[in-house]
């Protein structure tokens, strides 16, 4: 049997934004309430949705944490420019969506705030979960870390 991926559910604004809010959901309450920077969402979507990277979260829990997770997986930061570049267009839509729909807003210092606690269970089952769960586990990974700077560095982005 030959399986077919459906590339626009995937990258659509309202996929993409309930992958943000659930990247948001986790951070803030990993981090006691603080949003993440606007900066850490255009690397969430690709990392999340990127079926390349999916074996790589095989194993893993809220306790492993990025760098460890990187560490293991030194090939996640290859291309990842490229990935982030070409998922530029769609993670603004996201969040440009997210906001107009209510699922999050953004804050006065930058930050992407998730408005909601939880997402409908026929968006977090099926096909969806598998982003969504990457994208929760990257939310309290990242807030881990400390600070978005901590998070750009572990990428070998020097700010």
């Amino acid at each position: 049997m030959i399986t077919a991926r459906d590339v626009f559910a995937e990258t659509n604004p309202a996929f993409c934004g309930a992958v943000v809010a659930q990247f948001c959901s986790a951070y803030q309450v990993t981090r006691s309430g603080l949003a993440p920077a606007t900066a850490l969402i255009y690397l969430v979507v690709p990392l999340a949705i990127s079926e390349d990277l999916a074996p790589t979260f095989d194993g893993c829990n809220r306790e492993t944490g990025f760098t460890l997770w990187m560490g293991r997986n030194p090939k996640v930061s290859v291309d990842l420019a490229k990935k982030v570049n070409s998922t530029l267009e769609i993670t603004t839509a996201a969040i440009r969506f997210g906001c107009i729909a209510g699922i999050f807003k953004l804050t006065l210092d930058g930050g992407v705030e998730s408005t909601r606690k939880t997402l409908p269970a026929a968006v977090t089952n099926g096909v969806a979960g598998g982003a969504l769960k990457r994208a929760r586990l990257l939310g309290i990974w990242m807030a881990g870390m400390g600070s978005p700077r901590a998070v750009l560095e572990a990428l070998g982005v020097c700010v």
